[in-house]
């Protein structure tokens, strides 16, 4: 149960930041540390043995082709990523100044030079309205050939012409992973699974590096409903199991089992979050993590859909071009970096708004002073106090965010100094014991 708003002691509110930070297990990015000591006091020693499962993934959270919790992922640590990318620009730039010494001036004029690019662009990515014009160019010079005309040249103007022409699809980045269906898979441990399916409780499939995975695990969490979690090894295809698509027909993680509605299945993250909070309320009447009234869960609805709509696959792109794409390509990065950004002022903002709205609700002795703007808001006794997006309580709005704030440093963010207000929310929710538990996979 979350505290009550009024506060019987202003000794709750003394701790600093980095008195805090430590409790938390949060480094100076706000995000999760990955050492055993910044465990949180209050769990017992056997849990203090493990590190978080996402901890560790921080890390190495590998974002394959098109999205960062579905394709084939690896443990790739994001340091030597960015090493390994400056060693190739340096020793590009190295090539390219020594190419420049030898040869001189370049060879290939500018015009020629776009010829060339156009040719190794439709080469390795034809399009069907190419094949098509490329073809009909063949036909009507075919068509309209001169009678005089040399024998010899006809196969080297057809040669030209198809230079645009389709090659093997698997030439396309894109086809990789498409074409990677037909592979051979290992279903030998996911048919063990579903050999045995229990008669109560939840199978959540997940993936050690897949935030979207953890969020679900907190929510179950969160409800203390009896679940266990199968990580899917994307490297043996398991999510391409034909068990596993019975369950997800879009063979991605996170993915739900609830076996106490006749092994119903269920997808996407924010579509299972809804599951589970709207049956623990039916079962129980309590609406914990949800709301009783339809207003504010259609505000809690608008904020988990702008998660899982705007936060988390912005971050998952900008991580992608940053760390995983086969080029370089810093405007990729820019743009989703800055769209992350975006995002995280519209729920700075928020949170914002409900901490002045809380400060001057329960500050009243010096509610004339803030409103004069004689005394900062952050002199409060309540600054640090807890707010959420959704009424006075936590709910699944604010949950849903924990996973991808702790890999948001990867791009460049750093929450606590460019974002405060979400940095504290965070830093409340990170210390949640049913939180800390989902992390660490337990």
């Amino acid at each position: 149960m979350d505290p009550p708003c009024k506060i019987k002691s202003n000794h709750h509110f003394a701790k600093n930041n980095d008195t805090m930070d430590n409790t938390l297990g949060l480094n100076d990015n706000g995000n999760m540390n990955t050492s055993d000591n910044n465990v949180p006091s209050n769990m017992d020693s056997a849990s203090n043995t493990n590190v978080s499962n996402l901890s560790s993934a921080l890390k190495s959270v590998n974002l394959s082709y098109g999205n960062g919790t579905t394709g084939n992922q690896g443990n790739g640590d994001f340091e030597v990523i960015a090493q390994q990318q400056q060693q190739q620009q340096q020793q590009q730039q190295g090539a390219n100044s020594s190419s420049v010494s030898q040869n001189g001036a370049s060879t290939l004029s500018n015009s020629l030079q776009q010829q060339a690019r156009m040719q190794h662009y439709n080469a390795r990515q034809p399009s069907r309205l190419q094949q098509q014009y490329s073809q009909q160019q063949q036909q009507q010079q075919q068509m309209q050939q001169v009678p005089g005309q040399s024998t010899q040249q006809q196969p080297q103007q057809q040669q030209q012409q198809q230079q645009g022409q389709a090659l093997p699809f698997s030439n396309h980045p894109a086809s990789a992973d498409i074409n990677n269906k037909n592979a051979t898979v290992d279903c030998s441990r996911i048919s063990k699974l579903f050999a045995t399916q229990p008669m109560d409780g939840y199978t959540l499939f997940s993936h050690r590096s897949a935030p979207n995975g953890f969020k679900v695990a907190i929510v179950l969490s969160e409800l203390n409903m009896p679940y266990r979690t199968f990580f899917l090894d994307f490297s043996k295809g398991e999510h391409r199991c034909p068990e596993f698509i019975a369950v997800n027909p879009n063979a991605r993680v996170p993915a739900l089992i609830d076996h106490a509605m006749d092994n119903l299945p269920m997808w996407e993250s924010g579509a299972i979050i809804l599951h589970l909070v709207n049956k623990f309320a039916n079962q129980t009447g309590q609406p914990l993590l949800w709301a009783d009234n339809v207003q504010e869960q259609t505000q809690i609805s608008s904020w988990l859909f702008f998660q899982t709509s705007g936060h988390a696959p912005m971050i998952g792109q900008a991580l992608h071009f940053k760390y995983f794409h086969t080029n370089k390509i810093q405007s990729a990065v820019d743009r989703y970096t800055d769209e992350v950004r975006r995002v995280y002022g519209v729920v700075e903002m928020a949170l914002a708004e409900k901490r002045e709205a809380l400060i001057m609700d329960l500050d009243t002795e010096n509610a004339a002073a803030y409103s004069a703007g004689t005394t900062p808001l952050s002199q409060s006794r309540f600054f640090d106090y807890p707010v959420w997006l959704v009424g006075d309580k936590i709910t699944v709005a604010d949950l849903s965010f924990v996973p991808w704030n702790n890999v948001v440093d990867r791009i460049g963010i750093n929450i606590k100094v460019e974002f405060p207000e979400v940095y504290k929310w965070t830093k409340h929710m990170m210390r949640r014991p049913a939180v800390i538990k989902a992390l660490r996979g337990e």
